[in-house]
C-alpha cells in the first residue's frame, strides 16, 4: 500500500489533534494573563506619572516656592532692619552735634568758599579734619555690632566729611547723586555696586542727618551694606532643603548669592554669568513677570519668589523695595524620593510581564513535546494492531489462512481482531472443504 502523508495518516491526525487540545488552552490562558498584566502595567505607569506630576506640583513645587518666598521675606526683614540701623545712627545725639560743630568749624576755616577741586587737593591724604574722634569711635562700634556694614561716614550740610570708619575716596560728597537725593528726600537706597573704599559688593543706605527738634537739615550719613547678608540668608535656606541650592539675583540676572558655587567672588555681579542670558530655559521662565511660583524641569524643580514690592513705603519714601529674585533648586532624584516605592512596583510589574512571556513560551514547548509524545504512544497502540490486521487481511486475500493474530489490547480493536480471527477460521474451513470436494471429484 502507498504510504500516506503525515497529515493524512492516523498518527499525524492524532498528533495534530493532541497538540491543538493541549496548546490552545495554554495559549489562551497565557495571552489572557499577559493582556491583563499589560493593562495593569499601563495603568500603573499612568498612575505613577500622575502621582509624580501631582507630587511635583502640589508638594515639591509648592514647598520650594514657599521656601523661596520665606527667604525673600527674611531678606526683606533683615534689609529693613539694617536700614533702620542706619536711620537710628543718623539720629544719635553725638552725630547730630558733630554735624553742627563740623559745619561751624568748616565755615570758620573758609572751606565753604573753596572749589571742590581745591578741597580735594587739600584733603588728598586726609579725608576729614578729625574734629570728633569720639564720633568716629561711635560709628566703628556700631558696625562692629552689625558686621554686615562695610563702612559708615557722614558729612555736614556742606557735604564735607565729618566722621568715618574708613578713609573715603573723596572729601566732598555733595556732588554725588546719593548725597543730593538723601539731602532732598531724607533717604536714598542705592543699587548693588562695588564699593572701592570698603572693598565689597554692597548697597548704599544714605540717610539725612537732621535736628530732631527743629528738623533742620545738618548733613548726610552713608552706610555701606555688604551683600554677605544675602549670602548668609541663602546658606540658611539651602540647608533646609535636601540637596537644595539657593540663588539670589537682581531682576537683570546678576548674581548676588549662589550657594552652588559657595558665592564665588568672580561670579557675583559678573555679567558674564548673567542668568537671563545663560540660555537656561528653566531659569529664563523664572524671570517672567511673576512674583512667586515654581518650574518643573527635566532634572530639577525650581521654586522662586521676588522680594516684597512696596513694603518699604512706610519706612523709605519713594522706594518700592529691592527688585531681586530668590531661586530654590532641588534635583528631581531627591524631590521625587517619596514615590520611589511606586517605581519599584512598576519595575516589578514589567519584570512579571517578561516572566509571563518566558513561562508561556516554556509551557508551549513543554505541552507540545508532551502532546507529541502522547500522540506517538496513542497512535502506536492503535496503528500497530491495525497494521497486523491489514497484514492478516492481505494474507487471507491471497489464500494464506495459516497465520493467526494476537492482539493484547482490551478494547474495540481486540473485538475487531477476534472478528478477523473468526473470519480467518471460517475462510480456512471453507477453503478446506473446497479442496476436499475437489479431491473427491478428481478421484
Amino acid at each position: 500500500m502507498n504510504k500516506r502523508p503525515f497529515s493524512k495518516s492516523l498518527h499525524g491526525k492524532l498528533t495534530l489533534q493532541t497538540l491543538i487540545v493541549g496548546l490552545v488552552p495554554v495559549v489562551i490562558v497565557g495571552l489572557i494573563a499577559y493582556q491583563s498584566l499589560s493593562e495593569l502595567t499601563q495603568t500603573a505607569d499612568e498612575r505613577l506619572e500622575q502621582s509624580r506630576v501631582e507630587l511635583a506640583r502640589d508638594v515639591v513645587g509648592v514647598n520650594l516656592s514657599t521656601t523661596a518666598n520665606r527667604i525673600a521675606q527674611q531678606l526683606d526683614v533683615f534689609l529693613r532692619e539694617r536700614i533702620l540701623d542706619a536711620m537710628v545712627w543718623a539720629k544719635a545725639p553725638n552725630v547730630v552735634q558733630a554735624a553742627k560743630g563740623a559745619a561751624a568749624e568748616h565755615d570758620k576755616r573758609g572751606l565753604g568758599n573753596a572749589t571742590i577741586s581745591d578741597l580735594e587737593d587739600k584733603f588728598r591724604a586726609v579725608k576729614s579734619l578729625d574734629l570728633f574722634p569720639e564720633t568716629n569711635a561711635f560709628l566703628k562700634d556700631q558696625i562692629a555690632l552689625s558686621p554686615h556694614f562695610g563702612e559708615v561716614f557722614f558729612t555736614d550740610l556742606n557735604g564735607f566729611n565729618v566722621a568715618l570708619t574708613n578713609p573715603t575716596s573723596d572729601f566732598v560728597q555733595r556732588d554725588e547723586g546719593w548725597w543730593r537725593q538723601a539731602w532732598n528726600d531724607g533717604l536714598h537706597i542705592g543699587e548693588v555696586e562695588f564699593d572701592e573704599s570698603a572693598g565689597i559688593w554692597s548697597v548704599d543706605v544714605s540717610v539725612r542727618v537732621a535736628d530732631g527738634q527743629t528738623g533742620e537739615r545738618l548733613g548726610v550719613m552713608k552706610s555701606v551694606l555688604g551683600v554677605s547678608l544675602i549670602q548668609e540668608v541663602a546658606n540658611t535656606g539651602a540647608a533646609e532643603i535636601n540637596g537644595g541650592k539657593v540663588t539670589v539675583a537682581t531682576r537683570e540676572g546678576l548674581l548676588l548669592a549662589e550657594t552652588a558655587s559657595q558665592h564665588a567672588r568672580g561670579r557675583i555681579m559678573n555679567d558674564q554669568v548673567n542668568l537671563r542670558s545663560a540660555g537656561d530655559a528653566d531659569v529664563a521662565s523664572v524671570f517672567a513677570n511673576q512674583d512667586k511660583g515654581f518650574v518643573l524641569g527635566a532634572d530639577r524643580v525650581l521654586g522662586f519668589a521676588t522680594l516684597a514690592s512696596g513694603s518699604y513705603g512706610n519706612l523709605v519714601p519713594n522706594f518700592d523695595g529691592f527688585d531681586w529674585i530668590v531661586l530654590v533648586e532641588q534635583p528631581t532624584s531627591i524631590a521625587y524620593a517619596p514615590i520611589r516605592g511606586l517605581s519599584v512596583v512598576q519595575e516589578g510589574l514589567e519584570s512579571s510581564k517578561q516572566i509571563i512571556v518566558v513561562v508561556l513560551l516554556a509551557a508551549v514547548v513543554f505541552v507540545a513535546l508532551i502532546s507529541m509524545a502522547l500522540a506517538n504512544v496513542m497512535s502506536r497502540k492503535i496503528t500497530v494492531p491495525l497494521f497486523k490486521l491489514r497484514e492478516l487481511a492481505d494474507r487471507v486475500s491471497k489464500g494464506d489462512t495459516s497465520k493467526t493474530i494476537e492482539i493484547k489490547t482490551d478494547d474495540e480493536i481486540k473485538d475487531l481482531a477476534i472478528a478477523f480471527e473468526r473470519m480467518r477460521k471460517s475462510i480456512s474451513i471453507a477453503m478446506r472443504k473446497i479442496r476436499e470436494s475437489r479431491t473427491k471429484s478428481a478421484a
